[in-house]
């Protein structure tokens, strides 16, 4: 299925890409949201008219490639490539710890592995 830029009033399609054209798509960011907005005030959608196959083509970001910040203007050549200073990256929240034993990792029985009675052995067979 072919895609068709979703920039408004640009026509082009991938289906018509000519050898000499080598654009391609950039989906709208997530994260972080503030350059979310930035994009879809420049597109002129809003939260409730974005769809997920919603693509912009590089012909609207400088040099033809999107970098990080960029936001997509209508023709680069004329209007002035917009960026915006990104906050830092959020790390993803560590995963809950597991829960320590008020006795240290030896609290079972005092061995690092527990081993149920009944498959126990000893020298004279099984306890």
């Amino acid at each position: 299925m072919p895609t068709t830029c979703g920039f408004p009033n640009c026509k082009f399609r991938s289906r018509y890409r000519g050898v000499e054209d080598n654009r391609h798509f950039y989906r709208i960011p997530k994260r972080p949201f503030v350059l979310r907005k930035r994009w879809l005030g420049a597109i002129g959608r809003t939260e409730e008219t974005v769809v997920s196959q919603l693509r912009i083509c590089s012909a609207h970001f400088e040099g033809g490639e999107k970098k990080e910040g960029d936001i997509p203007v209508a023709d680069p050549a004329i209007d002035p490539p917009l960026s915006i200073d990104l906050p830092p990256k959020e790390g993803k929240t560590p995963k809950r710890a597991a829960k320590s034993s008020p006795l240290g990792p030896k609290s079972l029985l005092g061995r690092t592995s527990f081993t149920p009675p009944f498959l126990r052995q000893t020298k004279t067979g099984r306890e």
